[in-house]
C-alpha cells in the first residue's frame, strides 16, 4: 500500500539544497588548499634548484654529478629517478648541503608528512635561511604530520625572509589556513597588512603590487573568517578584496573564494566565481562538478544538468558525477533514468552509501519494501548517521506503522540536518500516530517555521525582517 500524498510530501528546491549541502563534497575545499600550495611551490621551486647548484669544490665529484643529473631529471618531470639519484649522491657525500637540501624537498613533493624528509630539510635550514622553497614545504611538512608546535618557532626563525619576499610571506599564510591554524593565521595577516601599510604610506602614488597585495590580505581574511563560520565578516572582507581588483579572474584563487562562497551558503555567488575561474580553466573537472552543484543549492537544475552531462561524457567514471546526475534527475521526477546514474556510481564506487539511500528511496516510492530496506541496511553498515539513509528508513517505517522505529531513525535524520523540511513533516506523522500529540506539535511547528523560510528566501524577503 502507498502512502498518502500528505505523506509524500514533495521535497522543496531549498530542501534540495539543503540535502547536498550536507552531502561529502563540503569537505572538498581542502584538496584545493593543497593544490594551489603545490601550484606556489613549483612556481618557487623550479628557478631555485638552478640557481643554487653546487659550486663547493670539496664536494666529491660523483656527488656533484649525481645533483645535477637529479636535477635534469626533475626538470623533465622524472621524480623517482631525481629521487634515486639524490639518494645516490647523498649516500656518497652526507655532508652535502644540497644532497641533503634538494633530496629532503622531493621526499616532501612525494609525501608531505615524510618525517625523512622533514629531518633532512631541518639539517640544512641554518645553509639556506632565505630559501623560500624550503621553508614552505617545513611549514606544510610540520602541519601535516600535527607538528603544530613548531610552527611559532620556525615562523620566527623565517621573520625577516618573509618581511623581504611578500610572496613567501602571504603563501605560508595559506598553508597556515588549509589547516585551520586560524590564530596563527590572523597574526601573521595583521604583521604583514601593518608592513604593507607602512610602504603603501610612503608612496605616492600607490604602488600597485602593494595595492594588489592589501587586496589579497583582505582575501585571506575573508578565508579565515569562512573557515571559522563569521559569514558577514567574511562578505565584507571578500568585497574589500574585490574593491582591490583580487581575486584576479584566471588565478587558482578565483576557485577559492568559489568555494569559500559555497562553504558560506551563497550558492549563487559560488556559481558565479565558478563560471568565471571555468572560463580561464575550462579542463578542471572538480570545479565543474562543483559549479554544478552549486547550481542543483541556488534550484538552477537545468543549469546544474547541462555541466553533469557535460562532465559525463567527458569521464562517465568520475566520482560523485553519477551521484550528482541522479539527484537531478530525481528532482526532476525522472526515476528510472535517476536509477540507471545511482547504479552506475555504484560501479564506480562501491562504498557510495548516498547513492545506496537513494536506490532505497526509489524502491520504496514503487512500493517495494524489503528492496527498500535491503538498500538502507546496507548504506547504514556504511555510515549509520548519514540522514537521507535515516529519512528513508522514517518513510518506510511509517508505512508499516513501526512508529517507535520511525521516530528514532528521523530523530537522528534531523540531528544531522536540522533544517530537513520533509523529515520534521514526517516526526510529526510519527507521533501523532504514536499518540505523543506535543512532541507532533513541536515537529509540525519546525516544519512550518522551515517552510515559511523556504518560501521567503524564494521570494527574496529574509524572515529575520519580518
Amino acid at each position: 500500500m502507498k502512502p498518502a500524498m500528505n505523506d509524500e510530501l514533495r521535497m522543496t528546491n531549498d530542501e534540495y539544497r539543503d540535502r547536498l549541502f550536507h552531502s561529502s563534497f563540503v569537505i572538498r575545499h581542502s584538496s584545493f588548499f593543497r593544490a594551489m600550495l603545490c601550484i606556489a611551490l613549483l612556481c618557487l621551486f623550479t628557478p631555485i634548484l638552478w640557481s643554487q647548484a653546487p659550486a663547493n669544490p670539496t664536494v666529491e665529484q660523483s656527488a656533484d654529478t649525481l645533483i645535477k643529473e637529479a636535477l635534469a631529471a626533475y626538470q623533465s618531470g622524472r621524480l623517482e629517478i631525481a629521487v634515486d639519484k639524490l639518494r645516490q649522491a647523498y649516500k656518497a657525500a652526507p655532508a652535502n648541503p644540497h644532497a641533503r637540501l634538494y633530496l629532503g624537498l622531493l621526499l616532501y613533493q612525494k609525501d608531505s608528512s615524510s618525517l625523512e624528509a622533514q629531518d633532512l630539510m631541518e639539517s640544512v635550514l641554518d645553509q639556506f635561511p632565505t630559501n623560500p622553497d624550503l621553508l614552505l614545504r617545513l611549514t606544510d611538512s610540520y602541519l601535516a604530520s600535527r607538528k603544530e608546535a613548531r610552527i611559532p618557532s620556525l615562523l620566527e626563525r623565517s621573520k625577516q625572509t618573509r618581511a623581504a619576499n611578500h610572496r613567501l610571506a602571504l603563501n605560508i599564510i595559506y598553508i597556515l589556513v588549509r589547516y585551520a591554524q586560524l590564530e596563527p593565521a590572523r597574526r601573521e595577516l595583521d604583521g604583514f597588512s601593518a608592513i604593507l601599510q607602512s610602504l603603501l604610506q610612503a608612496r605616492t602614488p600607490a604602488d600597485p603590487t602593494l595595492t594588489r597585495e592589501m587586496g589579497e590580505v583582505f582575501f585571506i581574511r575573508g578565508l579565515v573568517a569562512a573557515t571559522s563560520g563569521q559569514k558577514d565578516e567574511a562578505m565584507q572582507q571578500f568585497q574589500a578584496a574585490d574593491r582591490n581588483d583580487f581575486p584576479p579572474q584566471d588565478s587558482p584563487q578565483m576557485k577559492m573564494l568559489a568555494e569559500a562562497l559555497f562553504r558560506l551558503e551563497e550558492y549563487a555567488l559560488a556559481a558565479q566565481a565558478y563560471q568565471t575561474y571555468l572560463s580561464h580553466f575550462p579542463e578542471d573537472d572538480d570545479a565543474r562538478l562543483q559549479l554544478a552543484i552549486s547550481y542543483c543549492s541556488s534550484s538552477s537544475f537545468i543549469r546544474a544538468q547541462e555541466q553533469l552531462l557535460r562532465l559525463y561524457k567527458k569521464a562517465p567514471e568520475m566520482p560523485e558525477v553519477n551521484y550528482y546526475l541522479g539527484m537531478v534527475l530525481l528532482e526532476a521526477k525522472n526515476h528510472e533514468e535517476a536509477r540507471r546514474h545511482f547504479e552506475s556510481e555504484l560501479r564506480v564506487n562501491p562504498s557510495s552509501y548516498q547513492s545506496m539511500a537513494e536506490l532505497g528511496y526509489l524502491d520504496y516510492t514503487q512500493g517495494d519494501n524489503e528492496k527498500c530496506r535491503q538498500w538502507l541496511d546496507k548504506a547504514a553498515a556504511l555510515n549509520s548517521k548519514w540522514p537521507e539513509t535515516n529519512f528513508v528508513f522514517g518513510l518506510l517505517y511509517n508505512r508499516l506503522a513501526k512508529y517507535d522505529l520511525a521516530v528514532k531513525n528521523l530523530e537522528s535524520a534531523v540531528s544531522e540536518n536540522p533544517k530537513h523540511l520533509k523529515a520534521h513533516f514526517q516526526l510529526s506523522i510519527a507521533y501523532r500516530r504514536s499518540g505523543n500529540e506535543a512532541k507532533a506539535k513541536e515537529h509540525a511547528d519546525i516544519y512550518s517555521r522551515l517552510l515559511e523560510g523556504h518560501k521567503a528566501k524564494s521570494l527574496g524577503d529574509d524572515p529575520r525582517k519580518k
